[in-house]
């Protein structure tokens, strides 16, 4: 198991309290360890009314595509609407069966 590791904060971080960027090194690497992937990341914004609280909520991430995009919000409380985008404009909605059938997401 892994323990968690203090993090330095300050102007690197922004000085945000949030998830490790998934281009930054992991906690065994070494100091000024060269990130694992080069690949370049893409801001999404998840946009949704909270299914919990019900209300609005964004919640801005980065990931290496749309697919693994979703893939990484598939988890979230979503209620009764989500829209995902990239630079402010809207790529997918989440679209839903009435009955308890399984969500979706449409691609706009």
């Amino acid at each position: 198991m892994k323990i968690p590791r203090s993090l330095q904060r300050g102007a690197a971080d922004g000085g945000c309290d949030c998830l490790p960027r998934a281009d930054a090194p992991s906690g065994d690497a070494p100091p000024g360890a060269v990130p694992a992937t080069t690949e370049s990341l893409t801001t999404y914004i998840l946009r949704y009314r909270d299914a919990w609280l019900g209300m609005g909520k964004r919640v801005a991430f980065e990931a290496a595509d749309v697919a693994a995009a979703l893939a990484m919000i598939a988890r979230e409380p979503i209620g009764d609407w989500a829209e995902l985008l990239v630079d402010g404009a809207v790529i997918c909605r989440r679209g839903h069966e009435p009955g308890g059938a399984h969500d979706y997401w449409v691609a706009d």
